[in-house]
């Protein structure tokens, strides 16, 4: 699952088709990005297909001719589907099992026969990669990032923002469940004897310990995502961004433990061509959790795959990383969705103008943060107009929860949403969402939303007639005092309308009047 979602209609004029292909130990995948250089980008289309390159070979030992010919089988499909999709360029890359085998140059000559364009990446290359996914899909700065296939997995060690170690360890879900799990009941001492030998294998870093942050990749580490949120009820479909606990993960191991291979299928969020291979995978990340000493792992759906696709975006630049990820996140989303730019950069404007205006009179506390949500709900307030003006603030709060803006956590996603939701028509509750949110939250969310509803009434018109808002208070009452050219009458008059709602949340009456 891409955290950046594809936008309905097709390729315009300028726009690039780059296919991606991931040539892993466990899963052929190829996913399509569509880009104007310099512009927007999304994810556009995904094909995968297991092909389990290592499944019953000894480690060492040649990648089995079955396994060769599935290789070829599903390289000669993605080279025919690139080749009727407009496809602009195609880079795959081969992952662990094809680098580690000794006939690895014969699998790799096979994919390419196929018409698939190959090139197999250094365990070095491979970490690369994975880090640029997270690093530009998440907020963080320092800390451990992992991505887990299904037959290594590579850790790097990220300060400030750049890679300064990594490594690559056969720890795959694949090859580990060969290794120590292959009958169909597996039992504690099975778990233990995995969980030591990845300890053992992981202790070999000493940098790997003590860190303060770990941001984890890979279908397994998605899939374990998914079957915790299955497993609490968890309100929102997104595991980009989620937090899984050591807690949670533990309970996962048990569940799978206790359960034959063939059952554990049967358990919500794990699909059926995982099942045989999942436990071995969630014991590999409890122990790198146990090793890093963290009690959670950050979970991102952007690695290697989206690596590639970095840097051919943002090339020439080496790391390809950008500035601000979040900010990146919410103009993307919002160009991708075809935003009326001058519009809703006038509202966010507007609206921040309102939110720093009565921080400075003591209205609120003006903490950074909520003024970062309501530049987002400004900026994405009318991207649900893609599906239809009317309802578009319902629209659009589906949008935004189920695109997901990579670098915000859950909780923020949802706040966003909400104030897209509510920058016209009632306020809602957030319902279920509600799970997801601190304590005083919805107070922030009706403040917010009152400051983005005035904002989106004083650009009733599209004209950009206001040019500054200056704020007053005289006792209970809080005026703008707007700075205008031409007539803004009708966006007085709008304003003003919102003076119940702005009442509610901030307790002052409201007045609108030019200055």
């Amino acid at each position: 699952m891409g955290s950046r979602v594809a936008r309905a209609n097709g390729a315009t004029a300028g726009t690039r088709r780059l296919a991606v292909v991931d040539l892993g130990s466990n899963t052929f995948r190829l996913v399509v990005f569509e880009y104007r250089p310099g512009g927007p980008f999304r994810l556009v289309d995904e094909v995968r297909e297991v092909v389990r390159l290592t499944e019953g070979t000894p480690p060492g030992d040649p990648i089995a001719p079955d396994a060769v010919e599935r290789a070829a089988r599903v390289a000669r499909l993605f080279a025919g589907f690139c080749g009727g999709s407009e496809i602009d360029e195609v880079r795959a890359v081969a992952t662990s099992a094809i680098r580690d085998a000794p006939n690895g140059d014969e699998v790799l000559q096979a994919i390419i026969d196929a018409g698939l364009p190959a090139r197999v990446v250094s365990g070095q290359e491979e970490a690369r990669y994975g880090y640029i996914g997270a690093v530009n899909g998440t907020t963080l700065t320092d800390g451990l990032v992992a991505e887990l296939g299904g037959g290594s997995i590579q850790v790097g060690l990220v300060e400030d923002r750049l890679l300064t170690r990594s490594v690559s360890h056969p720890l795959g879900a694949v090859r580990m469940t060969d290794a120590f799990m292959s009958g169909d009941v597996q039992t504690k001492e099975d778990v233990r004897a995995l969980k030591r030998h990845a300890l053992d294998v992981f202790h070999l870093e000493p940098w790997i310990a003590g860190a303060n942050r770990l941001v984890a990749m890979g279908g397994a580490v998605r899939t374990l995502a998914a079957m915790a949120q299955k497993a609490e009820a968890y309100p929102l479909g997104e595991v980009h961004g989620f937090l899984l606990g050591r807690d949670a993960l533990r309970e996962l191991i048990d569940q799978m433990t206790a359960l034959p291979r063939r059952e554990r299928k049967r358990i919500p969020g794990l699909k059926a061509d995982r099942a045989d291979i999942m436990l071995a995978g969630a014991v590999v990340m409890d122990a790198l959790m146990q090793a890093a000493e963290v009690d959670r792992v950050e979970v991102c759906a952007e690695g290697l795959r989206w690596g590639v696709f970095w840097e051919d975006y943002l090339a020439p630049a080496d790391p390809p990383l950008v500035d601000d990820v979040r900010a990146t996140s919410v103009r993307d989303l919002a160009e991708v969705y075809g935003y009326d730019r001058p519009h809703c950069e006038q509202v966010a404007r507007l609206a921040l103008e309102i939110f720093d205006g009565l921080a400075r009179l003591g209205v609120h506390d003006g903490d950074p943060r909520e003024r970062e949500w309501l530049w987002a709900g400004g900026m994405l307030h009318d991207v649900g107009t893609l599906v239809d003006y009317n309802d578009h603030h319902k629209h659009g709060h589906y949008l935004v929860l189920n695109a997901g803006l990579p670098g915000f956590r859950h909780r923020e996603l949802v706040i966003i949403a909400q104030l897209v939701r509510g920058h016209r028509k009632s306020l809602q509750s957030p319902g279920a969402l509600g799970a997801l949110l601190k304590s005083r939250d919805e107070e922030r969310i009706l403040r917010l939303a009152a400051f983005l509803r005035i904002a989106e009434q004083l650009e009733v018109g599209r004209a950009r007639a206001i040019t500054g808002i200056d704020c007053a208070i005289s006792g209970d009452q809080v005026t703008l005092w707007l700075k205008a050219h031409g007539d803004v009458d009708v966006a007085m008059w709008s304003a003003r309308q919102e003076a119940e709602v702005f009442k509610k949340a901030t307790g002052r009456r409201l007045a609108v009047e030019r200055g």
